[in-house]
C-alpha cells in the first residue's frame, strides 16, 4: 500500500503528548468516552448505565463475547480482551451480529426500542482512537512497541468480528468512509514506527483485502441524493479517495480515485457557499463537511507528488457509474492550478467562517444541530472546567490548525500556535502544498436606519440583558454576514453578539436546522450572557430532541403552541418561516419573522455599556434568555452555572 504521511514532518507539542498520554490509559483498556457516555469499558460483560430510564440486558452477549475470544485465539496476543463493538454502551442494547445482519433489521430497532441509540456502536467502529494512539507512538518511543501491537490487535478484532456488509458496523456506508480513512492513516504511520515487524506481511495482506472490500462496499452503498447531496454523501467520497489512494494501483482502483476527485469538486461546489458556510445550516456540521473535503484535498495535492497522479487522467471511465471521461473533469493535470480557482477559494473560506464564528472561549456558536461527528481526531481538545478529560467538541481550533497546513491565512495563525499538530498532519499530507486563495469578505455592508417600526404591533417587551460602567462596549466591534447561511455576528475586543437570521432559507436538506430564527448568543468579556441550547440526541429520545430544536429552546420569540417551522418526522422539517434582516450597525441589529398568521420584530440595541432586546408580536408573546440547561455535545447534558 502507498504512505502519504511522513511521521518525522508532524509536530506533536508537549502538551498533545501529555494529554494523549492520560486517553492512552483509557485507550488501552477498552475505555471510551463517546457521545457523553462518561469513560466505559466497551467490553461482552457490559452492564450499561441505561439511558433515560431504559436500560437492556441481554444474557446471549457475554456468550458471543465467549466466541469471539474463541475465534481471535492465535490471532491476536493472548492478554487481549476484544472489543463489544455491537453495543450501545448507554442503554445496553446489544445488536446481536446473528439477528441483526441487515440495515433494515438495525433501523427497525429504533422505531421500536425507547432510549436505544444505534450512534453508539457506530462511533466506537469509527476508530478515532487509532489515530490519536499513533499520534501517541510518535511521540512516546516508549509507548511505541505496545501501541504497535494494539493496533494490530484491535484490527484484527474489527475484520473477524465484522464480516463485510453483515453487522450494524456497516449500516452506515458514512461510518465505513470514516473507519477506513482513521484505518488508512494509523496504518500508514505504525507501519513506519514498526520496527519488530509485528505488522508482517501476513497481517499487511489482511489489512489491504479488508480496505479493498471496504472500498467495494460503499461504491455500491453510496448515499448519494443527486447533484447536490449531503454530509453523509461528502464521507463517501473521502472514503473513496483514501482507499483508492492507499490501495495498489489498478484500473478500477484508478477509476475510484477519479470519481472521488470529480464528486469532491462537485459537492464542495453545491454543498459550501461562496462566502465559505455549509448549506445545512449547522455550525457543527460545517466543521465535519470542512474536514471531509480538506483532508480529502490535501491528499489529492499529496498524490500530485508522485506517480499516482497518472491515475488522475489515465482512467477507464466506464469502470465506475457517473464517472466522466478526463476530458470532461473539472481538475486539471496541466494546468498550474489542479483544482478550478473557485475551490480552493471556497474551501479556505469555509475555514474564515469557522473563526469569525469563535467566541472568546474558543467555542462555536452552536446553530443547528451537533452531533459531535468528526472525519478525525489528533490533539485532544479538552474541556478545561472538566476534570475528568472530556472533549470539548464546541473548540473548532484543530479545523482552523489544519486549514492553515493549506491556506496560511492570519485567521488559522493562532490556532496553529495552539494545536500545532493538525496543520503539521496537513502540511505533510499534502506534500507541502501552499495555496493563496481569494478570501470572501464577509464585513456586512451599510445599513439604512429604519427608524421604530415597533409602534405598529400590539405586543411588546423590553430586555436588558447587560448594563456595566466598564471600558467601551463596542470597542473594535467588527460586523459580519453570512447572507446565505443566515447568521450576523458582531464582534470586538470585549462582545460576541450573533443572530439568526434564517439557516433554514437555502438548505436544500432543512433536518440540520432548528427553529431558531432571531436566536441570539451573547458573551460579554468571556462569559455568557446568553446561549444556544445545542441538540442532545436523536433517534433515541425524539421527543426530547424536538424540544431541543424547538422555539421554546432557543433565545428567540416564542409565541405559545406555535413552531417557526413544523417538524415533520425525526429529520424533517416544513419550511414556513420567512425571515428578514432590517438593519444592522454597531449600535441595533433589527429582523423580522413571519410565519402563518405570526409576525414578530426583535430589535437588539448596543450602546457603550448596554445591551437591549426590545421584542414586539403580532400575538402574546414570551422571549426568555436564560436556558436552565444545554447540551454541549451529543448525547451530553450540562446545567448553566449560577
Amino acid at each position: 500500500m502507498h504512505s502519504y504521511v511522513d511521521v518525522d514532518k508532524l509536530i506533536v507539542n508537549n502538551n498533545c503528548r501529555d494529554e494523549l498520554y492520560v486517553l492512552y490509559q483509557f485507550y488501552i483498556m477498552h475505555k471510551y468516552d463517546l457521545l457523553g457516555s462518561g469513560y466505559t469499558k466497551v467490553d461482552y460483560k457490559l452492564d450499561a448505565k441505561g439511558f433515560h430510564g431504559r436500560k437492556y440486558i441481554d444474557r446471549t452477549m457475554a456468550l458471543y463475547g465467549s466466541i469471539i475470544k474463541a475465534k481471535l485465539q492465535n490471532k491476536c496476543t493472548a492478554d487481549y480482551e476484544p472489543i463489544n463493538w455491537f453495543v450501545d454502551y448507554k442503554s445496553g442494547f446489544f445488536f446481536a451480529p446473528w439477528k441483526y445482519m441487515s440495515e433494515k433489521r438495525c433501523y427497525e430497532v429504533m422505531d421500536r426500542k425507547e432510549g436505544v441509540d444505534i450512534k453508539c456502536p457506530w462511533e466506537l467502529g469509527r476508530l478515532y482512537h487509532l489515530l490519536q494512539l499513533s499520534v501517541l507512538a510518535i511521540a512516546d518511543q516508549t509507548l511505541r512497541e505496545g501501541i504497535v501491537l494494539e493496533f494490530r490487535n484491535e484490527i484484527t478484532d474489527f475484520i473477524e468480528a465484522n464480516p463485510v456488509g453483515r453487522t450494524v458496523q456497516w449500516t452506515a456506508p458514512m461510518d465505513v468512509s470514516i473507519r477506513m480513512v482513521n484505518m488508512l492513516l494509523s496504518y500508514d504511520m505504525l507501519m513506519q514506527l514498526d520496527r519488530k515487524g509485528c505488522l508482517d506481511k501476513k497481517f499487511q495482506i489482511s489489512f489491504e483485502q479488508h480496505i479493498d472490500k471496504s472500498l467495494r462496499f460503499l461504491m455500491e452503498h453510496l448515499e448519494y441524493q443527486g447533484r447536490i447531496s449531503a454530509n453523509h454523501y461528502l464521507s463517501n467520497i473521502a472514503g473513496i479517495i483514501f482507499a483508492a489512494a492507499y490501495l495498489p494501483e489498478s484500473s478500477w482502483t484508478d477509476a475510484c480515485l477519479a470519481f472521488g476527485v470529480q464528486e469532491l469538486i462537485e459537492q464542495t461546489g453545491g454543498q459550501f457557499y461562496e462566502e465559505g458556510s455549509n448549506f445545512e445550516g449547522s455550525t457543527s456540521y460545517h466543521r465535519l463537511s470542512a474536514e471531509f473535503a480538506l483532508y480529502s484535498t490535501a491528499l489529492i495535492y499529496g498524490i500530485l507528488k508522485t506517480e499516482r497522479r497518472s491515475a488522475l487522467s489515465q482512467y477507464d471511465s466506464s469502470a465506475v457509474g457517473r464517472l466522466k471521461n478526463a476530458k470532461a473533469q473539472k481538475y486539471s493535470l496541466h494546468r498550474a492550478e489542479f483544482f478550478p480557482g473557485w475551490f480552493t477559494d471556497r474551501l479556505c473560506n469555509a475555514g474564515i467562517f469557522t473563526s469569525v464564528c469563535l467566541k472568546d472561549n474558543a467555542e462555536i456558536v452552536q446553530i443547528g444541530d451537533n452531533d459531535s461527528g468528526r472525519l478525525l481526531k489528533l490533539t485532544p481538545v479538552i474541556d478545561t472546567d472538566d476534570a475528568c478529560m472530556k472533549e470539548n467538541v464546541l473548540d473548532h481550533n484543530t479545523l482552523l490548525s489544519a486549514m492553515y497546513g493549506i491556506f496560511q491565512e492570519k485567521a488559522f495563525l493562532e490556532s496553529t500556535k495552539k494545536y500545532p499538530l493538525e496543520s503539521s498532519f496537513v502540511d505533510a499530507l499534502s506534500g507541502g502544498t501552499h495555496k493563496n486563495p481569494n478570501v470572501y469578505d464577509s464585513h456586512f455592508k451599510k445599513s439604512e436606519d429604519i427608524g421604530n417600526i415597533g409602534e405598529n404591533y400590539p405586543y411588546s417587551k423590553e430586555t436588558v440583558l447587560f448594563r456595566d460602567n466598564g471600558s467601551n462596549l463596542l470597542e473594535g466591534v467588527e460586523i459580519y454576514y453570512f447572507e446565505k447561511f443566515g447568521l450576523i455576528v458582531l464582534k470586538g475586543s470585549r462582545l460576541f453578539v450573533s443572530m439568526v437570521i434564517d439557516t433554514a432559507k437555502n438548505a436544500i436538506y432543512p433536518g440540520h436546522t432548528h427553529n431558531d430564527k432571531l436566536s441570539v448568543e451573547i458573551m460579554v468579556d468571556g462569559k455568557y450572557i446568553t446561549r444556544d441550547s445545542g441538540t442532545y440526541v436523536y433517534t433515541a429520545a425524539s421527543q426530547i430532541r424536538d424540544q431541543f430544536r424547538s422555539v421554546k429552546a432557543h433565545n428567540t420569540i416564542c409565541i405559545e403552541g406555535r413552531e417557526q417551522n413544523p417538524f415533520e418526522g425525526v429529520w424533517g422539517m416544513k419550511r414556513q418561516a420567512k425571515v428578514k434582516l432590517l438593519q444592522c450597525t454597531r449600535n441595533r441589529v433589527a429582523a423580522k419573522a413571519k410565519y402563518g398568521d405570526v409576525e414578530c420584530l426583535r430589535d437588539l440595541w448596543l450602546t457603550e455599556n448596554t445591551l437591549i432586546v426590545k421584542d414586539y408580536a403580532n400575538k402574546p408573546f414570551c422571549a426568555a434568555f436564560h436556558n436552565i440547561i444545554y447540551s454541549d455535545g451529543y448525547g451530553k447534558i450540562r446545567r448553566v452555572k449560577k
